[in-house]
């Protein structure tokens, strides 16, 4: 009884300080996913916005959409790549697509009530009063270029902050583009958020189509977001037509665990039988993973045995099945699979809560969980361990750092959390741990020397205004520790309040993980992006510190064409193309600059400080 009361005693601490700390995305279950932004996120008056990038000429197809114009010198960057393949793709002819759907409402056609259809001029979760991206946030931009640009999309990105925004916007009731079929466009949203973890927004967007609206495309989108939701369920209104439509060896065995869903076993037997003999049929573990779903439904006791030891890989089939059923997968596998999915293995509740707790820490450096799901998922892994000896654990120097009566217990232990990460990464998703407990810190010059990592913390889940309460102890601490706090301070909080010279930003840089002439390039472009830096000293700190820029390609045309004329959902998923790498020190600082000036530019500044400051702290 006495140790069951300790480990209440410490779940309840810790939940204690996770109330503190912003609801996240996604939330579990059936409910719409929530913001993951700090209250009054965003809320404080704002500069007004620098000139953005020059943009490019734009081509109006006839009908008002624009389409970006192709650049005439090939690119090299990836991204820039892309841009020109969306445009390219805008241009081809309607003439295939239009056969495909009129093929797929043939067969498709259901007798839904008039009154009980959605619309699909516009389709999204949220509201755009919640999102803060609105309706119209893609302007003109043609439908088939923006299809283009999310296909190609290489996710997850490198930038939280960036893809907590991509998400905001693929999430968003948002109005569908012309040229583009309605269900191609969600079917292009939907699978963009599963490769970027976020699993449950895809399966709530997939399901604002109408079965019969189906397409291809779509029907593909429901498998991807089925499978990183653990939900094969979700396949079930459009298993029977996608067989049809989709030559793919799963739709045969999809129909089979439909219907043992339903407790039809001799259909879901049948089934079975018939998708094995079909050329190209599914075999080995993916065939007796979907028997095993078929026994779950039909309460079969033919359990089928899966054996993990001749199995090298995790596609999203095998993962999703296997944890639709509770399977306990290798820990080597799991750990193999790519960031998207630790996100998706994250917010599975089917999993042991050890095996997803590395994976929670992944979710939220990649803005898929939050500071509140970290300590929360800490709380329900102390309830296996042994209260008495929590103390030196992370979960009991989190419960000292947020609940300790004595401040210097509290720095005491946030000290000793931020200790023990080794990785980039790992380090990140501590700083977002900590967040709401480095908030609650009283700025004081007795703590100088950690004065960087505390603000740090704070921005990581955006907390800008409690950051700005140290500017006295930055503007007044000297070294290389208070140098990281400043600059930090100089692109993360609302209003500059500390000097930006010239050889300081230059100087700038070691401590840093990385190189230490990367560190200080982007607090250059950073400080210039936001319009903290006079255009004279702009121009000289270019020269200086080797950033080109002026140097333009189609990417940079297309962002800084979509910043002009006002199109923040356009600029936040060129943001996103504009960062296709999981390692920061990838990203080039030119790009970074183009970001958050054109994140600036269509009033999305408060994001755009974030993301400077993520680039300070991550590289």
């Amino acid at each position: 009884m006495a140790l069951q009361m300790a480990r209440t005693k410490l779940a309840v601490g810790l939940l204690a300080g996770a109330a503190l700390v912003a609801v996240a995305i996604p939330a579990f279950g059936q409910q719409s996913p929530q913001s993951i932004l700090p209250p009054g996120f965003g809320a404080a008056p704002k500069a007004a916005p620098a000139a953005p990038p020059p943009p490019s000429p734009s081509e109006d197809d006839g009908g008002g959409q624009v389409t970006p114009t192709l650049s005439l010198a090939p690119p090299s960057q990836d991204q820039a790549n892309i841009v020109s393949a969306a445009a390219a793709a805008d241009d081809e002819a309607d003439n295939a697509d239009n056969a495909a759907a009129e093929a797929a409402e043939a067969l498709r056609k259901q007798d839904i009530p008039e009154f009980a259809r959605r619309a699909t001029d516009h389709v999204g979760i949220l509201d755009p009063s919640v999102t803060g991206i609105p309706a119209d946030g893609f302007g003109n931009t043609a439908g088939r270029y923006l299809n283009t640009l999310m296909a190609r999309l290489d996710a997850p990105i490198a930038s939280r902050w960036v893809s907590m925004l991509l998400r905001r916007v693929l999430t968003t009731d948002i109005g569908t583009p012309g040229g583009v079929d309605p269900s191609d466009w969600v079917a292009e949203r939907a699978s963009l958020l599963a490769r970027m973890g976020e699993a449950d927004a895809a399966r709530l967007l997939v399901q604002r189509v109408d079965p019969d609206k189906a397409t291809p495309r779509y029907d593909q989108a429901v498998l991807d977001s089925a499978m990183a939701s653990a939900d094969p369920g979700a396949l079930c209104p459009v298993a029977d037509t996608a067989e049809t439509m989709n030559p793919q060896p799963f739709w045969p065995l999809a129909r089979a665990m439909c219907a043992g869903l339903s407790g039809e076993a001799g259909t879901a037997s049948a089934l079975i039988d018939r998708a094995r003999s079909q050329p190209g049929a599914a075999t080995g573990i993916d065939l007796l993973l979907a028997q095993r779903v078929v026994g779950a439904g039909t309460g079969s006791r033919r359990a089928v045995n899966i054996e993990w030891s001749s199995v090298n890989a995790l596609s999203s089939w095998r993962f999703g099945l296997a944890s639709a059923v509770g399977l306990v997968m290798p820990d080597s596998l799991l750990d193999q699979g790519g960031l998207a999915m630790q996100a998706w293995r994250a917010r599975a509740p089917m999993l042991p809560v050890q095996s997803r707790l590395a994976a929670e820490r992944t979710a939220a450096t990649l803005g898929v969980a939050s500071a509140a799901d970290l300590v929360d998922m800490i709380a329900q892994q102390a309830e296996t361990g042994d209260a008495y000896a929590m103390d030196e654990t992370p979960a009991g120097r989190l419960r000292t750092a947020y609940a300790a009566r004595d401040e210097g217990d509290r720095v005491a232990a946030l000290r000793a959390l931020w200790a023990d990460p080794t990785g980039e990464r790992d380090q990140y998703a501590t700083r977002i741990l900590t967040a709401r407990a480095a908030a609650r810190i009283t700025p004081s010059s007795d703590y100088e020397d950690d004065a960087s990592a505390l603000i740090a913390a704070m921005l990581s889940a955006g907390l800008d205004t409690q950051t700005a309460r140290w500017t006295g102890v930055v503007r007044a601490g000297k070294g290389s520790k208070i140098d990281e706090a400043w600059a930090l301070m100089a692109v993360g909080a609302p209003r500059l309040a500390v000097d930006v010279g010239d050889d300081r930003i230059a100087n700038f840089g070691e401590g840093g993980r990385g190189s230490a002439t990367l560190r200080a390039q982007f607090l250059f472009v950073s400080l210039a992006a936001l319009g903290r830096i006079a255009p004279v000293d702009v121009d000289r700190l270019a020269q200086r510190l080797a950033v080109p820029l002026g140097q333009r390609n189609s990417w940079t045309r297309a962002i800084g064409s979509a910043a002009a004329r006002g199109e923040p959902a356009t600029v936040a998923l060129l943001a996103a193309v504009g960062m296709q790498t999981s390692d920061w020190t990838q990203v080039s600082p030119v790009f970074l600059y183009h970001i958050i000036a054109s994140l600036r530019a269509v009033g999305l500044e408060p994001e755009a400080r974030m993301v400077a400051a993520e680039a300070l702290m991550r590289t």
